[in-house]
């Protein structure tokens, strides 16, 4: 009986392994990029009640035994549209589906493809970059993510600039970012609590028009995994640089919500040298060397959450608040010369607090019609910015006699507000024919109260009237637009226009001045693409922007650090207008390797200049030179130049990014006499690699060129940085260690002369010098879930 029942069993099992077929494949992306647990589901088409299923392996590669019948398989992750085949089982026992691409284009209005190794991704619209993929900014700042952006060229003294234009528009989460000094807002966001940066080089008339070179929007992490997922970074340096960050969030069928936190503490040495020739009397020159060290810290909390109240119903709030102090130790040596002997030497030491605080908090309301596209979004939104500084600055002679000179104490405060409202309306109409209106209202308000006070050796003391002021700055802007877009066939296009009125006052108690502009401008808008084939696309863009003045360009109000170099704003300084056309060619060749040519022209009438010039200033009954720095316009501007963009998938471990921008300029004008005549062409390169040298470990690579350049009063030499990181994933990919260096040569520094009637000024800033990094970051939750490749993030649109 035994005998029978084991032959029985033996004949069942071949009769079923008889009628089974054992299929196997491997799932890739459109980039041949291997997709880590993806979905197969195999549906018997003739009973829809059997289904057959499997999930992929990490390599992507998946195996499963079926019974024989014909199938429609159905590959899927989340995010990306599903992927069906027909698949004919019913004949063979062993069939090898071979390899599965899936487009990586993504269905949550998500910009960035996870399975993409690149840290770049380009479209007609905007370029993007994924902070995830940079191991040189872990354990760093947006600061150090900033210089890797495509397009942009940051300085050393992490001033911005896109294809050679500094009027770059700053965003965070689509929202104007509420400081003053782009340095203190780089500092105080972590690099882990962003998720990409996104820059437009020629924005539409659904965008505010300020910032003729573009905009660049931070997006910071809003999780959208259905678990909970936390993750923590924790990180030490040289020079001194400790924090944590920590990032949770959780999506759920009616909502979501995320928690972003960081505290960190850093001491960055910067330095400045300048060496100053008297072209009236050259027998005397001078230097003056200066090294600052900031002893700085942040705190950043960012909290959010969306609420479904239906399947086209939804509120969205976030709040956020950061706050960044330091103290700060500057110490400056002066040495002027007589016919190249020592005549004298001084030493100014400034020891200096500094408190930041930035609240902001959003509503945004959302509502979906019942025709696809057909929506409305209302947003508002406050931010209150407080700035404290004092300073304690003492003077001391050292040659020929040592002696002690006076002391200046210095402070200032500064508190700004802002609100904002906005509404955006998106109607699709027929034949492809999409219609969008908006309006919005920017109320800026700004306070600033500074003091100088003199203690001279002799015990006296007193105000410096020259350097003492209240004043107050507001600007209010309210815009409307209208855009209507078109599709036929590969071709389509776009045309807007936007109307902004703009009233700005100002007052200073010294002088008891008042001054008021007030402009209304028209800004329109003109896109035309082709979609040649699925390979090739073109675009040609036109419009209509303007650099308006900011704050501090306007206060008639001198800064007061360095009593030989200071800057004093200019009321009359007024708008410049540009028209900025841009041609963009995006020509994918196969799945490793794209090209991104751009060729672009802009026009700017009444560009705006920083003018130096020499000064005599009396000081309780001491008169000294000094140089005054200011913001003029100074006359006419042409930019023109060419960008190529290419992203190479060389090897399995090898990929890399390099760009190259042609920027040529014509520049013509005066301001007092001096002439800002010129013609020049600026060249700037960037090469970035990722390796990837064992399974679990990878290396990285940054590069960047910026070439000499020579513009009104300055000629600028040119510079170069290099950045290295490395990464290993630990714990089954849910920790890893990376350990990166910032600036290996320690290069990155700006070099400018400053040419005068009467003097020649040689500058030497290096904000930061060398900085070497290490972090360790543990994921709560898988790093990679099944089929996790999409984007796992909201997508926070610009506010218009």
């Amino acid at each position: 009986m035994k005998k029978l029942i084991t032959l029985l069993s033996l004949l069942v099992t071949i009769s079923f392994y008889a009628q089974n077929a054992e299929v196997k494949g491997q799932i890739k992306d459109d980039q041949g990029n291997e997709i880590a647990f993806a979905n197969i589901v195999f549906k018997n088409k003739k009973d829809s009640l059997k289904v057959f299923g499997t999930i992929g392996g990490e390599d992507g590669k998946f195996k499963l035994k079926i019974p024989r019948a014909i199938y429609t398989v159905e590959v899927s992750i989340v995010g990306v549209k599903p992927k069906l085949i027909t698949l004919d089982a019913s004949q063979k026992r062993k069939i090898d589906m071979g390899i599965i691409e899936i487009s990586s284009s993504v269905a949550l209005d998500a910009v960035v493809v996870k399975s993409n190794p690149s840290s770049y991704k380009i479209d007609l619209e905007k370029k993007v970059y994924d902070v995830s993929k940079d191991i040189t900014a872990r354990g760093g700042t947006l600061a150090e993510v900033m210089q890797n952006l495509p397009s942009v060229q940051v300085e050393p003294d992490l001033s911005i600039s896109i294809r050679g234009d500094s009027n770059v528009r700053i965003l965070v989460d689509g929202r104007p970012n509420g400081l003053a000094s782009t340095a203190n807002l780089f500092s105080t966001i972590p690099a882990s609590s962003i998720e990409r940066v996104e820059v437009i080089t020629n924005p539409s008339s659904r965008y505010a028009a300020q910032g003729s070179a573009g905009i660049i929007n931070i997006v910071l992490k809003k999780g959208k995994k259905k678990q909970l997922s936390t993750s923590l970074e924790v990180f030490t340096g040289y020079r001194l640089n400790v924090g944590t960050n920590v990032n949770v969030s959780q999506t759920g069928e009616t909502g979501s919500w995320y928690l972003n936190g960081g505290v960190g503490y850093s001491e960055p040495k910067a330095i400045n040298n300048i060496s100053l020739i008297d072209l009236v009397n050259t027998s005397e020159t001078s230097d003056q060397e200066s090294d600052r060290i900031r002893n700085q810290s942040y705190y950043l909390f960012n909290v959010g959450g969306r609420k479904n109240f239906n399947e086209k119903t939804s509120l969205v709030a976030s709040a956020t608040f950061r706050q960044a102090g330091s103290d700060n130790f500057n110490e400056t040596t002066y040495r002027d010369f007589t016919n190249n002997n020592l005549s004298n030497s001084s030493l100014r030491d400034e020891d200096e607090e500094e408190d930041n605080t930035f609240v902001q908090g959003s509503v945004t309301f959302d509502q979906k019609f019942a025709k696809e596209g057909h929506k409305l979004s209302i947003n508002t939104s406050a931010e209150y910015t407080k700035l404290k500084e004092d300073a304690a600055i003492s003077s001391s002679d050292i040659f020929p006699v040592q002696q002690n000179l006076d002391t200046d104490i210095t402070g200032n405060d500064e508190e700004m507000s802002r609100y904002v409202i906005s509404m955006d309306y998106i109607l699709p109409l027929e034949k492809n024919v999409t219609f969008e209106l908006g309006y919005r209202s920017d109320l800026t308000r700004i306070e600033n109260d500074f003091s100088v006070e003199r203690s001279t050796s002799q015990g006296d003391a007193f105000i410096i009237p020259e350097f003492t002021d209240q004043t107050k700055y507001t600007e209010n802007v309210h815009a409307f637009y209208s855009q209507i877009s078109k599709k036929y066939k590969k071709l389509a296009f776009k045309l807007g226009l936007r109307a902004e009125i703009s009233d700005i006052d100002i007052t200073s108690a010294r002088n008891n001045f008042k001054d008021a502009k007030n402009y209304t401008n028209l800004f329109p808008s003109a896109f035309i693409s082709y979609n040649v084939n699925e390979k090739n696309e073109l675009q040609v863009s036109a419009s209509r922007r303007v650099n308006r003045p900011r704050s501090w360009m306007i206060i008639p109000f001198s800064t007061f650090t360095d009593e030989r170099n200071i800057f004093v704003g200019n009321p009359d300084i007024n708008p410049s207008f540009i028209v900025a056309t841009e041609l963009n060619y995006i020509y994918k060749a196969s799945n490793n390797l794209g090209f991104y040519p751009t060729v672009f022209y802009r026009k700017t009438n009444d560009e705006v200049e920083f003018f130096v010039e020499r000064q005599q200033l009396t000081i309780g009954n001491q008169t000294q030179d000094f140089f005054a720095s200011t913001i003029a316009n100074i006359g006419d501007y042409t930019a023109y130049g060419g960008e190529i963009g290419m992203w190479l998938k060389a090897t399995e471990w090898w990929n890399m990014w390099t760009e190259v921008i042609f920027n040529g300029f014509r520049q013509r004008g005066s301001f007092r006499g001096a002439s800002f005549d010129g013609d020049g062409l600026l060249f700037t390169a960037r090469y970035n690699a990722n390796f990837t040298l064992f399974k679990s470990t990878k290396f990285q690579i940054q590069s960047y060129y910026r070439g000499p350049i020579e513009t009104g009063q300055y000629r600028r030499r040119g510079f170069y940085a290099v950045n290295l990181g490395l990464s290993r994933s630990l714990f089954d990919g849910k920790g890893s260690i990376a350990v990166n260096v910032r600036d290996l040569f320690n290069s990155n520094k700006r070099l400018v002369i400053t040419f005068g009637t009467d003097f020649e000024r040689d500058l030497e800033l290096q904000y930061r010098v060398r900085q070497i990094n290490v972090s360790f970051t543990y994921r709560f939750t898988k790093q990679k879930g099944k089929g996790k490749k999409g984007n796992q993030y909201d997508s926070y649109e610009i506010i218009n």
